[in-house]
């Protein structure tokens, strides 16, 4: 700092209190507002401020700083342009929510005032962009909401926005800044450098503990539906993998990662039932629903009248979800890496005292996964033979393609059984809000995470061609350019919304769209865009794919651009 009696203004203290706090990025989507924001990067008044990211379209900012926060484990922050820009980010701060991601959401705020002070009025704009309660827009999305007031409360405010952001359950936080009160000075000294602690996710309560320890060791086939959301560092998720795959084989618990948004068990481990959940509702007498919002579907299939269903999160019951009516005999609110230690503890004390055999279960649920893996080897060898470019090859040849440490980010098309994935951080999959236009930005934030180490891993973000559109293709390619982010976006190209032709089908199976021919009404994309013109119009290099045959040559082309020439690539893969 420059000196204790320098003056401040409000948009420096608030800069240099995201950066205090381990903020190190400033996704942002300049506006009016934006006047003391602008200045204070201009003149750093010997601070250390969040290094800034301009970001061409607000959903690519926060769906960067989405990813960015699934990466790093940290709370990013995103500003955006008053009313306006807070409205084009709705649908990726939903995304955020559901996910529970850890992020600040600021906006300017039309000024106060009409004359007479530093920042009022002065384009047309700043009336009619006012609202009555611009908090509103967002504030069923957001843990907090709060409109900043002078320019004393600056890092108060932050201090307090990051700390609710990262407490359980992790979500957005939402501030708005008047112009000007950003404007307004402060003495350095009024700075508070104190950082508010943030409570740990609850411990399981030892009564529910014991419960389920008597209900895991009286089971004949406990089975364990995982989804997972959430951001967490790299190595607390690697320390909690490898402490649930010793524990699950230990004490002979299969797992189905059902709408896997995480890899939560590598693909090999031998209690690994895959993402079919049909297993454990048809057979299993204990079902564990761990981070699962909906761990099975009740107009398909629901599990045995017997069976006793589980659900352990840091929100069991997700609560701010209107309505959700899952079986539930027992919720334990806390997270997996604190419950394995004491359901562990508790698990052999009842071996010890009742005799009983886990290992006979462990070899009961490894016959069943390598039943899976048999009809899971059977159905690649079908695909290959076919000589179709379906989302099966291609799925098949994207996981032939890359390394073990390499990324995919699946915004849909990605078919989880087919895709060998051994370590976290390596596949993140759309939120459960399913906001189309996530994947890409979220596929740059990872990148850009990954872009210091010495061997950065190939992003690779796996999209179909309507949320490929969704997601501002050219501000995105635009973006990967001017950060030198050389992510691979592979496009799944149907020329179609395939969800809505599933779904009318669905809905009315006899129907007139069910036996009508395809593509039902409301779904067409034609005619399709050249889509790897996008890339090539900022630098990158870009391939149409029709011949299934040649996609594995195309996808090592797009690698070597990547990886080699350290240029971005897009593959626009014509599927069926």
């Amino acid at each position: 700092m420059s000196g204790e009696t320098t003056p401040l203004t409000a948009a420096e203290a608030l800069l240099a209190g995201l950066a205090r706090r381990g903020v190190e990025y400033l996704y942002l989507n300049a506006g009016t507002d934006f006047a003391s924001i602008v200045e204070a990067y201009a003149g750093r008044a010997g601070l250390e401020f969040p290094t800034p990211i301009v970001c061409p379209h607000e959903n690519l900012a926060v769906g960067m700083a989405h990813g960015y926060a699934l990466a790093s484990g940290k709370p990013q922050a995103v500003m955006v342009h008053v009313s306006v820009g807070t409205a084009n980010c709705v649908c990726a701060l939903l995304n955020a929510a559901r996910d529970q991601v850890p992020l600040l959401l600021a906006a300017g705020r039309t000024p106060l005032y009409e004359q007479g002070r530093r920042g009022a009025r002065d384009a047309p704009i700043h009336w009619a962009q006012e609202m009555f309660d611009q908090g509103g827009l967002v504030r069923e999305l957001v843990k907090w909401d709060y409109e900043l007031r002078d320019a004393m409360q600056a890092e108060i405010v932050v201090d307090r926005a990051l700390a609710i952001a990262r407490a359980a359950p992790a979500g957005p936080v939402y501030l708005t800044l008047p112009r000007e009160v950003l404007a307004e000075e402060i003495a350095a000294r009024a700075i508070l450098p104190a950082e508010t602690a943030v409570p740990r996710a609850p411990a399981p309560d030892p009564g529910d503990v014991e419960r389920l320890a008597q209900l895991v060791s009286e089971a004949e086939l406990p089975i364990i539906i995982i989804s997972g959301g959430g951001a967490a560092s790299a190595s607390q998720s690697l320390e909690t993998m490898q402490a649930f795959g010793q524990f699950v084989r230990r004490f002979g618990i299969g797992v189905v990662e059902y709408l896997g948004r995480r890899v939560r068990l590598p693909a090999t481990h031998p209690l690994h039932l895959g993402s079919d959940n049909r297993v454990a509702l048809e057979r299993a007498d204990l079902i564990l629903a761990i981070d699962a919002d909906v761990p099975w579907m009740p107009t398909v299939a629901a599990p045995r009248p017997s069976a006793r269903v589980v659900h352990i999160g840091v929100d069991p019951l997700y609560v701010r979800y209107p309505i959700r009516s899952f079986r539930t005999d027992l919720a334990l609110a806390t997270t997996l890496g604190q419950l394995l230690p004491p359901l562990t503890a508790a698990l052999d004390h009842r071996a010890a005292i009742g005799r009983v055999d886990y290992a006979a279960r462990a070899r009961r649920i490894q016959e069943l996964a390598a039943e899976r893996r048999a009809e899971l080897e059977g159905r690649r060898s079908r695909i290959a033979n076919e000589g179709r470019m379906t989302r099966g090859w291609l799925t098949m040849c994207l996981n032939a393609a890359v390394s073990r440490d390499d990324c995919i980010v699946s915004e849909y098309w990605v078919e989880r059984e087919l895709l060998e994935r051994e370590l976290p951080g390596t596949y993140f999959a759309t939120p459960p809000a399913g906001g189309l236009g996530w994947g890409l930005p979220a596929a740059l934030g990872i990148a850009q995470f990954e872009a210091d180490k010495r061997e950065a891993p190939v992003v690779v973000a796996a999209l179909g061609d309507g949320s490929y559109m969704f997601a501002n293709p050219a501000a995105c390619h635009q973006t990967a350019a001017a950060l030198k982010l050389p992510v691979l976006t592979v496009v799944c190209n149907n020329r179609q919304w395939g969800a809505v032709e599933w779904a009318a089908r669905s809905v009315y199976p006899q129907g007139h769209a069910a036996h009508g021919g395809t593509p039902v009404p409301l779904s067409s994309l034609e005619p399709a865009p050249a889509f790897e013109k996008y890339v090539e119009a900022s630098g990158g290099h870009g391939e149409r794919v029709t011949d299934p045959r040649e996609l594995p040559g195309a996808l090592e082309r797009a690698l070597h651009a990547v990886r080699r020439e350290r240029r971005q690539a897009l593959l626009n893969v014509i599927c069926e």
